[in-house]
C-alpha cells in the first residue's frame, strides 16, 4: 500500500529545498591563486599567418598579487595581416554540469592581469574559456586587455555577467566564429573552465612579436537559473511517497 511521510518530515524536506535553493542563488564558484602547474594545461593554438607561434606559460613562486603567479610568454610569427596566437589555459579541477548542477543565466570572471613589456602596446588579449562538447569557445564580448600604462602594476581585469553568446568558437586553425557558442542551457553538455591569452598582427604582414604577462586570483563564478535547486528538491519531493 502507498503511505505518505509525516508532516514533520515534509517540513523537513522544504526546508532542505529551500537552504539548497539560497545556495544556488550565490552561484557556484572556482578560484586559483596558487597556480600550481599540474593544476593547469595549455593548448597553443594559432592561424596559417602564425604559423610557427608558441605559448610558454608556467608558475612563477613570487611576484604575484599575493604571492605565486602564472606567466604567460606570447611569441606571434607574423607572416600576413591579422596573423594570431591563442593560449588555451584550463584549470583541471574546475567542472560544471548543468543537467545535474541547473542551467546557467550568466558567469562572473575576473583575473588580476600584470604587463611586463613596455612595448608601447596591449600586452595580451584575455578572458574566460570553456571547453564543452570537445570545442573550446572563449570570451570575446568584451575581450580584457592589459594595455602597459594600465596595467604595468597588477590590476583587476573583470567581465561580469557573461551570457553565451559572448563566448565564441574558436577552432583548431585559430579561427572564431560568433554565431557558434555553448550550451548553458540543463540540457548542456559538462563544461571545463579555465582562460584564454592571444595576440593578433593587425596590419603588420610580417616579423616577431612577443609578449610576457602575468594572471593571479583567477575567478569564475557560474550563476544558476532561478529556481534550479528548487526544480531538483521538488524532484525529491515526489519521490518521497513509497510503496510497502
Amino acid at each position: 500500500m502507498k503511505t505518505n511521510v509525516s508532516a514533520s518530515a515534509v517540513r523537513t524536506l522544504v526546508a532542505g529545498v529551500i537552504a539548497a535553493s539560497a545556495c544556488a542563488a550565490q552561484g557556484q564558484t572556482y578560484f586559483d591563486g596558487v597556480f600550481n602547474d599540474p593544476d593547469w594545461t595549455l593548448t597553443t593554438i594559432s592561424n596559417a599567418g602564425g604559423a610557427g607561434s608558441s605559448v610558454q606559460a608556467f608558475q612563477m613562486p613570487f611576484g604575484g598579487n599575493g604571492g605565486t603567479y602564472r606567466i604567460i610568454r606570447n611569441n606571434l610569427q607574423i607572416s600576413a595581416i591579422d596573423s594570431r596566437v591563442f593560449g588555451v589555459h584550463m584549470n583541471v579541477n574546475a567542472f560544471y554540469n548543468p543537467s545535474t548542477q541547473g542551467a546557467v543565466t550568466s558567469i562572473n570572471y575576473s583575473e588580476d592581469s600584470k604587463n611586463f613589456l613596455n612595448q608601447g602596446g596591449n600586452g595580451q588579449g584575455s578572458g574566460l574559456a570553456i571547453i564543452q562538447g570537445g570545442n573550446t569557445y572563449i570570451l570575446r564580448n568584451p575581450i580584457l586587455i592589459m594595455p602597459f600604462a594600465g596595467y604595468s602594476n597588477w590590476a583587476p581585469n573583470s567581465a561580469p555577467g557573461i551570457v553565451a553568446s559572448d563566448m565564441w568558437l574558436l577552432d583548431n586553425a585559430g579561427n572564431v566564429f560568433a554565431g557558434q557558442n555553448p550550451d548553458f542551457s540543463a540540457s548542456g553538455g559538462v563544461m571545463q573552465f579555465g582562460f584564454w591569452r592571444g595576440n593578433s598582427s593587425g596590419n603588420l604582414t610580417s616579423g616577431t612579436f612577443n609578449t610576457e604577462c602575468g594572471i593571479d586570483n583567477w575567478y569564475v563564478q557560474v550563476v544558476p537559473a532561478p529556481g534550479a535547486a528548487a526544480l531538483l528538491g521538488i524532484a525529491g519531493l515526489l519521490g518521497v511517497r513509497r510503496r510497502r
